[in-house]
């Protein structure tokens, strides 16, 4: 009896229910991960775990590389859900090249976290969340330097930002990943021939339909995938609380509506940052928000005269960083009518130096994808310091 009782003073009690939910609920979706290894018990309370706080916040990510030669020096994933930066260790990051000896630069397309490669002979996307899987295709028959990317479903649209005088610079293509074939669409409205590449245009994607829109001028139009055809052009005309001019604006997909985010003031003079709704029939803008004030002092002081912030917006989040030094993150998560806004500091961005440059991804990132990214040994992730929040 007494090894007994020394065994069972020894021992350590299992944890169930209401302790094990109160544990769980206060774990990242990472330290998930492991700790529905722990034990049935501990799976079955991830899963209940899941379904209570089900942590669907996206993330934002960044792909770090030198500027000569397009290599991957790092990257790090902010989670919003968790409040946390974290960083990622990729272990084949060639695959983001599909020659790993040539030097392509990786792009995004600022919208549905789509990444891609664009060379001579090659052109390499990938959309999941975590960018575990990427497809090759041949060349555009147009060859372009700066275009316009967009996904619809299992097929991509690249437009415009063609290089040499002889291509046309509206071309549009679309490539279906189901036939392996580049299809010829109706090209570009002539409206958009002086800018028609991606550094001019800002695009929003649905499966169904692209939005472009010029970011100085606000002339905006649409895509029809189905039909491969475009719309009208029209200015959007901005209402503001404030009579300020909007200079540079920014559209994306957040709470399933189209948003507007724009610049007020002067390039000289930033005044504000405002977030509109446009009508995807009507192209009306009703006026959503604005950043508070002392958020975009802090905003102005990250960025110079020579960097415009952007922006990326995926689910009901829209994450605002300045391109060339994305040490400062801010963020607004729309609920139920309200701006909810806030920054986070990104540790990582400190290490970086002038021959560095930034890939930006917005995604929902899943209890699914982590587990295959871990399962697969492409991934893996630590904690690098806890975010500012809201």
């Amino acid at each position: 009896m007494a090894v007994s009782a020394t065994v069972s003073a020894t021992e350590e009690a299992p944890i169930y229910g209401d302790v094990l939910e109160a544990i769980l609920t206060r774990l990242t979706l990472l330290d998930l991960v492991a700790a529905s290894h722990v034990s049935k018990a501990w799976k079955g309370g991830v899963s209940t775990s899941l379904k209570i706080s089900p942590r669907v916040k996206p993330w934002f990510i960044v792909y770090t590389l030198h500027h000569r030669n397009h290599s991957l020096t790092s990257a790090c994933a902010f989670d919003p859900a968790s409040r946390v930066w974290l960083q990622i260790d990729i272990g084949n990051f060639h695959r983001f090249h599909t020659n790993p000896t040539a030097s392509v630069e990786l792009r995004s397309s600022h919208s549905q976290h789509l990444l891609y490669t664009l060379s001579a002979g090659n052109f390499s996307f990938s959309f999941d969340a975590l960018h575990l899987n990427w497809h090759d295709a041949e060349q555009p028959l147009v060859w372009r330097q700066d275009p316009i990317v967009a996904r619809f479903g299992s097929r991509v649209l690249v437009a415009g930002g063609t290089y040499d005088f002889v291509d046309d610079p509206l071309a549009v293509e679309m490539y279906d990943t189901e036939s392996r074939r580049w299809e010829i669409c109706q090209p570009m409205p002539i409206l958009l021939k002086d800018s028609a590449t991606s550094t001019w245009l800002s695009t929003a994607a649905t499966d169904g339909r692209l939005y472009l829109l010029e970011k100085r001028s606000h002339v905006i139009c649409s895509f029809d995938a189905e039909t491969k055809t475009w719309g009208p052009t029209f200015n959007l005309i901005l209402s503001s609380s404030a009579p300020l001019a909007v200079f540079h604006s920014i559209i994306g997909f957040a709470d399933e509506r189209l948003v507007l985010v724009g610049l007020m003031g002067e390039p000289e003079e930033l005044q504000g940052l405002g977030l509109w709704e446009v009508d995807q029939v009507t192209y009306e803008c009703k006026e959503i928000g604005k950043m508070p004030q002392a958020l975009f002092e802090c905003l102005k002081s990250a960025n110079s005269p020579l960097s415009t912030p952007r922006a990326s917006m995926e689910a009901n989040f829209i994450y605002v960083y300045n391109p060339s030094n994305p040490e400062q993150l801010f963020f607004c998560e729309l609920n139920q009518g309200m701006c909810q806004w806030g920054s986070a500091v990104n540790p990582a961005a400190k290490k970086r130096n002038a021959m560095h440059r930034f890939v930006f991804s917005c995604s929902r990132v899943g209890m699914g994808d982590l587990q295959k990214a871990v399962a697969t040994e492409s991934r893996r992730f630590m904690v690098e310091s806890e975010g500012d929040g809201f």
